[in-house]
């Protein structure tokens, strides 16, 4: 983690202001999530079941957030997982006025139920979409 620390400054700027406020909206969403029942954290977050996220999409955009947040995730002093990941997308893709998007998966593998959240940019892929090519759609939630 140090070392993650060390390599920050040498970020152009927009990177690591994105990273920071990836950072912070990763420890916001676990917090939520553990502590309130999942409909209470989605209106919290202003988040509501629908199909696609209202806004403009910028691929340019979307890519420096989905940077930010794989970069974050891994040095945050937690697990950041699918979920959260997805959710902090979001939220930082709504504070850009861009279109946001998080999809839930589920698939049965070895008689397992798994589940996963990815999340999109109208299209353009921001989270956790290499993963989800594998699971069958079930819900999405838009900010």
């Amino acid at each position: 983690m140090i070392a993650a620390l060390a390599r920050l400054p040498a970020l152009p700027a927009s990177e690591r202001r994105c990273t920071c406020e990836a950072a912070l909206l990763l420890l916001v969403v676990r917090i939520a999530l553990v502590l309130l029942p999942l409909p209470r954290a989605l209106r919290m977050f202003g988040v509501a079941q629908g199909t696609t996220g209202s806004g403009r999409i910028d691929p340019d955009q979307a890519a420096l957030v989905g940077r930010a947040i794989a970069r974050a995730a891994r040095h945050v002093p937690f697990r950041a997982v699918c979920l959260q990941q997805a959710f902090a997308a979001l939220l930082m893709l709504r504070r850009r006025g861009l279109a946001a998007t998080v999809h839930f998966g589920l698939l049965r593998e070895d008689g397992e139920l798994k589940a996963h959240a990815w999340s999109l940019c109208g299209e353009v892929p921001v989270t956790g979409v290499a993963a989800a090519r594998r699971f069958a759609p079930i819900a999405a939630f838009v900010a």
